[in-house]
């Protein structure tokens, strides 16, 4: 059995990807703080904040002397505490914990201005969120031709916009594996087709697992070509 498939089954994923997405607009309000301080000062010394900080923790309960060590263990600690939280929230109040945490952030004017639209953005993406995916839909959109690349994406809104005299939709394009780091394009309307039983949850399995995840053939995923037993023979 692929272990993916069954600790996503077993709820140990999702409840890992939980605690990920209550903390996740937090830690990228300190990594674009950390890229304006980088660009206005040069440097920040040895290591990023976010690595430092890992050390740090590491380094408290080993002592100094083995930076290596400790930051390893840091990074255990914060995944450790990330699934933790996970499980806390889904057994408690969710809304409740990004309300007190949107409250916190809020009251500082720099850390304000950015956590806002990053803690939006990462919210709508979380498949949690069912409202919020009411007018984005699951698609496959073809780059290159009848012989190109097609790319899985959500569709963004159902509008159709005018580029350049051009009709053109607007999608999302996931990245792997961090889905939330991909971007808007514009694309040709006639290039963009529905994946019919595919939602927004099953797209971010997909993208999360490097598309180990893919759901099978009539539970949201695409249709799989019969194996072949033959042989490709080799060319001389």
């Amino acid at each position: 059995m692929n272990p993916l498939r069954f600790a996503w089954k077993n709820g140990i994923a999702s409840a890992f990807l939980t605690g990920l997405f209550v903390l996740l607009p937090v830690f990228l309000t300190f990594l674009i703080i950390e890229w304006i301080v980088s660009k206005l000062s040069g440097a920040l010394g040895p290591g990023s904040l976010l690595g430092d900080l890992l050390t740090f923790g590491g380094t408290s309960l080993i002592g100094p002397g083995h930076e290596t060590i400790a930051f390893w263990l840091g990074l255990a600690i914060a995944l450790i505490g990330v699934w933790a939280l996970g499980v806390l929230v889904k057994a408690q109040a969710k809304r409740q914990l990004d309300t007190w945490i949107d409250t916190l952030f809020s009251r500082v004017p720099l850390v304000r201005s950015i956590y806002k639209p990053v803690s939006q953005v990462v919210r709508m993406l979380n498949a949690d969120n069912k409202d919020e995916f009411k007018t984005m839909s699951v698609v496959m959109c073809r780059f290159g031709g009848e012989h190109g690349a097609e790319v899985l994406a959500l569709l963004t809104t159902r509008e159709v916009y005018i580029v350049d005299g051009k009709r053109r939709q607007l999608v999302y394009l996931p990245t792997s594996p961090v889905p939330m780091s991909g971007g808007l394009v514009f694309v040709a309307e006639g290039a963009v087709s529905p994946v019919p039983g595919m939602d927004a949850d099953d797209l971010m399995k997909i993208y999360f697992s490097l598309g180990a995840l893919m759901p099978e053939d009539g539970d949201g995923g695409l249709p799989r070509a019969a194996r072949s037993n033959s042989v490709p023979e080799e060319k001389t």
